[in-house]
């Protein structure tokens, strides 16, 4: 399960607390119409939708295929 790390994600955090939701033929999805629009000072491109798409590929992929092994830990650094 991914965690956020709160005092260096705030933008992230604000991303994806106001990201919307549509309605389409495939059901729900992420509302990136806000992508194209010009930045304002309401506005900022830090807090639209196109951050949240690596954090969104993180996520499911943590839940579609978690990783269970331990992995060996050496304090030099290299695995």
């Amino acid at each position: 399960m991914p965690f956020f790390n709160r005092q260096n994600n705030d933008d992230l955090i604000l991303a994806v607390q106001s990201a919307g939701v549509t309605r389409g033929r495939n059901g729900f999805r992420k509302d990136k119409g806000g992508e194209k629009l010009a930045e304002t000072e309401e506005d900022l491109l830090q807090h639209r939708t196109d951050g949240t798409d690596a954090f969104d590929t993180l996520y499911i992929g943590c839940e579609k295929f978690p990783h269970r092994e331990i992995m060996p830990y050496t304090s030099s650094g290299v695995l």
